[in-house]
């Protein structure tokens, strides 16, 4: 046998529990209601009303309908009809129809017995019971009061506590209705002081009938006494009313027939039980009390005029209430209706947010609504505005970030050998990502850690190496070590730039080199000139000496040869490359380099010795980049050179030694001049640093070159030599560098 869980088997127990009590609950309504409280003979008050309205609301219209039947049943003991139990039925029927419609208990109480109470009333009353009209409208206000009253406690009960969710328990509500809540508790008031008002009046009428009978025997007995032998009047009058009671002597053998003459239908002969007691309205209105014996006669007395007046009296004194309520309800059910209006402008106004929308200028009905209405539409049209703007600039970003490759970031930290992020793309929230960054940038960026706002250019590893990027962070965390914000954007025109700005260094040198450069190509241009004039002397002589003239004519083809060189090598070096790596074979480029700078060193008279070094393979470089920073050198040492002679200092080598170990390729230029002095030692690659005198020097030159090594992934130092005379400047290259050609 399988045991269920406790939790599972004890959930069937706990609803047959909960029923049950609800059955014990029912049955105490039914007993509740068989129970009236009679203040005057036809005015009784009973809970029938306030029960199954309850339990319509809290379990639905097959059990208000169930209750309003079992609740109201024992008035048919109570008046001999069933008319209560039909108008109970159409009450719950009423109450559901106007469910959609969200109107009170209360609210559609009145209006159902004003018309179909009022109908019921009429043919019950009128028609079939023969009431008079007295009697019809105030019994039916005592209805419509008490109904009403139920209705408004049922209201403010349902109000308070509801039917869970799950389950046939009940519990507090954690949210209340405003309308229902006002409506309830205004008509719980009117007509809760409008039914005071009628048991006040109402006692009176209980205490005034319960009397009666003693006044019409003092009466009668005093008009007796006044006169035995004189016949009594056919009326007579009850203290405090000014009303004529019919009054007739009849034998006491006859006293049916008597009454009937008197409209009469019963003698007043003590209490009786059923559907026709004292406490109905009917016994007052058909009985006649015998006012005395004397002899075998017996005198009868209608106390129907006396009940009428007291009836019409309290209808008198009710009627400004009643119209007061039915005006109450009047003006709450234009309340709702205006409260109504007021909630659809503001479910307009939520749905038009939740749309994205701007809502119409509608004003609302009340002042203090229509006030914070105004301000939601103006926050709604800031926030449509703001919206609006934020799509713009989203727009914008997104075509920023097909533009230039905008990429928005938070939490940036600088790794080893990366950079992690976490990116902002709008419309697709944030993801994490690790980029590689070159290598050659990575001393620039370690060294940027711990900086609060940073700037620098890097490149990515892999297919974006030849692409440079700007890195823009702010606000670092030191205890995560992160940026909060940042931004990275690709720089189209950094490579265009820094290509034009190399150019423009390297035509600078070259109007340095101008003189020396006249120089070398004015020898070759003498040897032809002076050839020429030569080969034509011989050729002019009889017999002509051509073989000397082709002998002429050889060396002016050679030294043609010889400028065409010169003026290449310069052309190449001036020419504004394009930045892009090749295959490149940097032993040669040195030379290549060393041949450019050859003349003007000659011109200037220094000697160029470069070194024999390993077999170096080719490598993937800047081919005119090197040229550059080799010319750069030369030209720097050989300045340095001119000034130790200025200082009467011997001097006038340069060395250039090219050497190769497991890890790179090192190339030293040194030479024998000033050194570096004491003010630049630290800084002699910063941009415009300078030790060169006034127009001879841009300070650009040893900077440039560091760009470039950087881009390479290598390493420039200059320093003085370890004997005092002349400085070195070492370049190295890592042969394990991904531009390595393999």
């Amino acid at each position: 046998m399988i045991a269920l869980p406790r939790s599972v088997a004890t959930i069937p127990a706990l609803r047959v529990a909960a029923a049950a009590l609800w059955l014990v609950a029912l049955a105490g309504a039914v007993w509740l209601s068989s129970s009236r409280f009679v203040v005057a003979p036809g005015f009784e008050f009973y809970l029938g009303p306030l029960f199954y309205l309850v339990a319509y609301r809290w379990f639905g219209l097959r059990w208000g309908l169930v209750t309003a039947v079992l609740t109201m049943a024992p008035s048919v003991l109570w008046w001999g009809h069933g008319y209560s139990v039909m108008l109970a039925i159409g009450h719950v029927l009423a109450v559901a129809w106007s469910r959609r419609r969200q109107m009170s208990f209360s609210t559609v109480t009145l209006f159902y017995q004003l018309t179909v109470g009022t109908v019921i009333a009429i043919v019950l009353f009128r028609f079939t019971l023969n009431s008079p009209v007295e009697v019809i409208a105030v019994v039916h206000l005592r209805k419509i009061l008490c109904e009403v009253t139920l209705a408004g406690i049922a209201d403010i009960v349902t109000l308070l506590i509801v039917r869970q969710v799950s389950g046939l328990g009940l519990e507090r509500a954690r949210m209340l209705s405003l309308r229902m809540s006002l409506t309830a508790i205004v008509s719980l008031a009117v007509s809760g002081a409008a039914t005071l008002f009628l048991i006040g009046n109402l006692t009176n009428v209980r205490d005034r009938l319960t009397i009666v009978e003693d006044q019409i025997h003092t009466v009668v007995t005093d008009a007796r006494a006044a006169s035995p032998v004189t016949p009594l009047p056919p009326y007579i009058r009850v203290a405090g009313s000014a009303v004529e009671l019919p009054l007739i002597v009849v034998p006491t053998r006859e006293l049916a027939a008597g009454a009937k003459r008197l409209g009469c239908t019963r003698t007043d002969r003590g209490d009786q039980g059923g559907p026709d007691d004292r406490n109905t309205f009917t016994y007052w209105l058909r009985v006649c009390v015998v006012a005395g014996r004397y002899g075998d006669m017996s005198v009868l007395v209608s106390p129907r005029p006396l009940v009428l007046e007291s009836f019409g009296n309290v209808f008198t004194g009710l009627l400004p209430l009643m119209a007061y309520l039915v005006l109450a309800e009047l003006v709450l059910f234009g309340f709702r209706s205006t409260l109504a209006r007021s909630m659809h402008l503001w479910d307009a106004a939520v749905q038009s947010f939740a749309a994205r929308q701007r809502f119409p200028r509608d004003e609302a009905p009340f002042i203090e609504s229509n006030a914070v209405l105004n301000m939601l539409r103006q926050a709604t049209d800031d926030y449509l505005d703001a919206d609006e703007e934020r799509e713009r600039l989203a727009r914008t970003v997104d075509e920023l970030r097909n533009a230039i490759d905008l990429r928005l970031m938070s939490g940036l930290r600088i790794e080893d050998d990366s950079l992690r992020y976490l990116e902002l793309t709008p419309g697709a929230g944030a993801c994490q990502r690790v980029v590689p960054f070159n290598p050659a940038d990575r001393n620039a960026l370690i060294s940027l850690r711990g900086t609060n706002d940073i700037m620098a250019e890097l490149r990515f590893a892999g297919s974006d190496s030849q692409h440079w990027f700007l890195l823009l962070a702010h606000d670092y965390d030191a205890d995560t070590g992160e940026w909060r914000y940042g931004c990275l954007v690709r720089l189209r025109a950094a490579q265009a730039m820094q290509t034009k700005m190399l150019h423009n260094a390297r035509l600078i040198e070259l109007g340095g080199m101008a003189s020396a450069l006249s120089h070398e190509l004015r020898q070759p241009l003498f040897t032809i000139s002076l050839a020429a004039e030569t080969g034509a002397t011989m050729l002019r002589r009889d017999p002509p000496a051509n073989d000397r003239a082709r002998e002429k004519f050889t060396r002016i083809l050679e030294q043609v040869a010889r400028a065409s060189a010169i003026i290449e090598r310069t052309s190449a070096y001036a020419r504004e490359e394009r930045g892009d790596r090749e295959p490149t074979d940097l032993v040669q480029a040195i030379h290549d380099a060393a041949r450019f700078m050859r003349p003007v060193l000659q011109h200037r008279g220094i000697e160029l010795t470069v070194g024999s070094g390993q077999k170096i393979e080719a490598m993937m470089l800047p081919r005119i980049g090197i040229e550059q920073i080799i010319v750069n050198a030369l030209q720097n040492a050989a300045d340095a050179i001119e000034q130790a002679r200025a200082e009467q200092l011997s001097a006038g080598a340069i060395r250039i030694d090219i050497s190769r170990t497991a890890h790179h390729v090192a190339v030293a230029i040194r030479d024998d001049g000033t050194g570096l002095v004491d003010n630049l030692a630290d800084s002699p690659f910063d941009a415009f640093s300078t030790s060169k005198p006034a127009g001879k020097g841009t300070g650009l030159g040893l900077f440039i070159c560091r760009q470039i090594v950087d881009e390479i992934g290598g390493t420039i130092n200059l320093a003085n030599n370890q004997d005092g005379v002349g400085a070195t400047l070492t370049l190295t290259f890592p042969l394990s560098h991904p531009w390595r050609l393999t």
